[in-house]
């Protein structure tokens, strides 16, 4: 079904860099960099990937300079002069990273850096889990037509329970003990490496193994659905479109769903700016309803995070179960979900694996039908604000906007397959998978 390929990546020159420039060169995802962070990846280094994947708004923008166009003048001078070099051989890009989570427990995710065909939903090949904005997606248009390139990877998840992928692409690393080409850690203490596999025979193994399963988006939706935008305008404009033509594929990083470094982590909700709101209000209108069930929390168990933490996995495997806490910090309680997929607040038209799901019933059940907060204002985020820790999401219980907290579990491995399968989408931030793919590893040429 899926099909993979090597590619000839434009890549830094990393044979010439030491690990600490590389480390400079690089940055997180465009869609989690803000103003500030902007600012700081520019000073990092006057060729960082960020004058790519997110150039500048200037007020003197126009049709002629904008942040797209400088993308592309620096894509190509930064080629001219050498700073990026064009790999000679095909090749498919091993990647690691060893990361430690909220727990302090220290993981390895193992994965690849590919292209795969780019398919239509409908064809089941490659499958969504989340809704998209129009916004981002014509941003990511606009840029991809200016240095058409492919400048950071969606992340794939592909089902390889026997690690048949893995054995092929990574033995030769193994048993060799091979030094990683790039080599770095960045500053939140994520270690970074990557190794180039040019060997043809391996390539093919890979790709053999890959054939029958689909592809799950676990990140990237909207550059993915910009890379089918793209995909028609350029067949649209092409003369003589090529079934092969470079647009037809998009780069990935492919992870096995059953690599034991995949993790998932939950991001928590706040809820701020409703007008009327009344924490205790809500729990004896949650108490009532014979969908929940509501339990004051202890003194204790808000004042130390790893109770509460601990509590709230413990209660989560029974079912879905929400941590909420008023603003300030002082009162808190236990949300259980005590219906069934049949519950009348649920959409019967969603598949049953949505209608399961902690974030369906928080949004749908409890968000929406208590508070007021439609899809339109969950999707504008007019009253909902995200944290993606658990110390993010304990230092908003003091901010002035804060009227509630929202601690989660993180949504299932197999549940993302489950609901990928089945066709279904989830709320927005229903996943937070970790960590995030770095930009400036490889670009893809179109």
């Amino acid at each position: 079904m899926a099909e993979i390929k090597p590619f000839r990546g434009i890549r830094y020159r990393w044979e010439d860099l030491g690990a600490e420039e590389m480390g400079k060169l690089v940055a997180p995802p465009y869609d989690v960099i803000n103003d500030e962070e902007q600012e700081q990846l520019y000073r990092t280094h006057p060729a960082n990937v960020v004058r790519l994947d997110l150039n500048r708004i200037k007020r003197s923008d126009n049709g002629d300079d904008n942040r797209y166009e400088r993308a592309r003048r620096h894509l190509f001078d930064w080629i001219a002069r050498g700073i990026l070099v064009v790999d000679r051989d095909p090749t498919i890009y091993v990647h690691e990273q060893q990361f430690v989570d909220e727990t302090g427990t220290t993981f390895i995710r193992r994965g690849f850096i590919a292209l795969a065909r780019l398919a239509d939903y409908e064809d089941n090949i490659i499958l969504p889990h989340e809704r998209t904005l129009r916004g981002p997606k014509e941003d990511r248009l606009e840029l991809m037509k200016a240095t058409e390139c492919n400048l950071s990877q969606i992340f794939f998840l592909y089902d390889d329970p026997d690690a048949e992928v893995d054995r092929v692409l990574f033995s030769e690393i193994d048993d060799l003990r091979l030094e990683p080409e790039v080599n770095i850690a960045t500053d939140d203490g994520i270690e970074h490496r990557l190794w180039s596999v040019t060997s043809r025979d391996l390539q093919r193994q890979a790709r053999k193994a890959l054939v029958d399963s689909p592809l799950l988006i676990a990140d990237g939706h909207h550059r993915y659905e910009t890379a089918l935008a793209y995909r028609n305008f350029r067949r649209r404009i092409d003369e003589d479109p090529a079934p092969d033509a470079p647009y037809e594929y998009v780069m990935g990083f492919f992870v096995n769903l059953h690599d034991p470094g995949l993790q998932v982590f939950p991001t928590h909700r706040i809820v701020h700016s409703v007008e009327g709101f009344d924490f205790e209000s809500l729990l004896e209108k949650l108490s009532a309803t014979p969908h929940f069930s509501v339990t004051p929390m202890s003194a204790e168990e808000l004042a130390h995070r790893e109770i509460m933490r601990e509590a709230l996995a413990d209660t989560g495997r029974e079912g879905p179960t929400f941590a909420a806490v008023d603003a300030g910090g002082d009162r808190g309680a236990w949300i259980r979900f005590t219906g069934d997929a049949e519950t009348s607040f649920l959409d019967a038209e969603v598949p049953e694996t949505v209608r399961r799901l902690d974030v369906t019933i928080l949004h749908d059940g409890i968000f929406e039908k208590h508070l007021g907060i439609d899809r339109d204002a969950q999707r504008d985020m007019s009253h909902l604000a995200y944290a993606k820790s658990w110390e993010a999401a304990e230092e908003a219980l003091t901010a002035p906007s804060t009227q509630m907290v929202v601690f989660m579990n993180p949504t299932r491995i197999k549940q993302v397959n489950d609901v990928c399968l089945s066709g279904g989408k989830m709320p927005q931030k229903s996943t937070y998978f970790y960590p995030k793919i770095l930009s400036g590893l490889a670009f893809n040429p179109l």
